[in-house]
């Protein structure tokens, strides 16, 4: 039993990590075209919401595989503990109120929607 929370816990962890590491290589790559590319505004924000999304859902397949049940809470968990980490880096980066304002409200909203779903998702590609 003690073997199944530590599964759980570690596989949250490293689906948090893994998810990180996908948004940065997609942001390395977007700058690097952006780099030789002008790019619209808005095309960089959609590019930001999609890069977040794809990550969660890596991150909760992974932490779902990992820990081999309730699918749905790994995603749940590992969609809030990305976004709240995004979040504060943000915060950080632009040095802006801490006031969660009804675009990041949405935007963690689908965070955990996508993120629960992807969860449901990689238990399910486990078993095949």
């Amino acid at each position: 039993m003690e073997n199944n929370g530590r599964n759980l816990y570690v596989g949250i962890i490293e689906g948090v990590l893994r998810g990180f590491f996908m948004t940065l290589a997609i942001l390395l790559v977007y700058a690097v075209v952006a780099h030789f590319v002008q790019i619209d505004e808005s095309i960089t924000s959609l590019l930001i919401i999609i890069a977040t999304l794809l990550s969660v859902v890596y991150g909760s397949i992974y932490a779902s595989q990992k820990s081999g049940r309730k699918g749905w809470l790994n995603g749940l968990i590992v969609a809030i503990i990305y976004f709240l980490i995004l979040y504060i880096v943000a915060l950080v980066a632009q040095s802006r109120d801490a006031a969660l304002t009804l675009k990041d409200f949405s935007r963690l909203l689908i965070c955990v929607f996508v993120g629960m779903l992807a969860g449901m998702l990689g238990i399910n590609l486990k078993d095949k």
